[in-house]
């Protein structure tokens, strides 16, 4: 009797040891297919990333272009407006010089020739300030 209490524990045991197995093997199964889940959820997320990062580039880029074309569109206004803007900077500062009279006297032993060069002259001078 002592063979056959002996067989039953044994059997017992590796029945045990068979379900442990069986359900070790379930977890392992489990656990293969959570880690294919997470190594996708992961790259899904290294790429959402990677698009993220491409969209802001392709922005900037588009940005740019925009920006390029609207310059080189508007080229002659922005010259035709830097011209005008030195035209009145000219008049402003012609305008700020004080008004200047020249008196001509004549010199005693002048020749009358130079002195209508030097009255000429004077006037051109005059001119330029009026």
């Amino acid at each position: 009797m002592a063979l056959s209490t002996e067989t039953e524990k044994l059997q017992k045991e590796k029945a045990e040891l068979e379900d442990e197995l069986q359900s070790l093997t379930e977890k392992e199964k489990t656990l293969k297919e959570d880690v294919k889940t997470l190594e996708v959820n992961v790259a899904i997320q290294k790429l959402e990333e990677k698009i993220k990062a491409k969209r802001e580039a392709v922005e900037k880029l588009e940005s740019k272009k925009s920006d390029l074309e609207k310059e080189l569109k508007e080229p002659e206004t922005f010259k035709i407006t830097e011209e005008q803007e030195d035209k009145v900077a000219e008049k402003v500062e012609e305008e700020q010089q004080p008004d200047v009279m020249v008196t001509v006297a004549p010199v005693e032993n002048q020749e009358p020739a130079q002195s209508q060069e030097q009255h000429k002259e004077e006037e051109k001078k005059k001119r330029r300030f009026f």
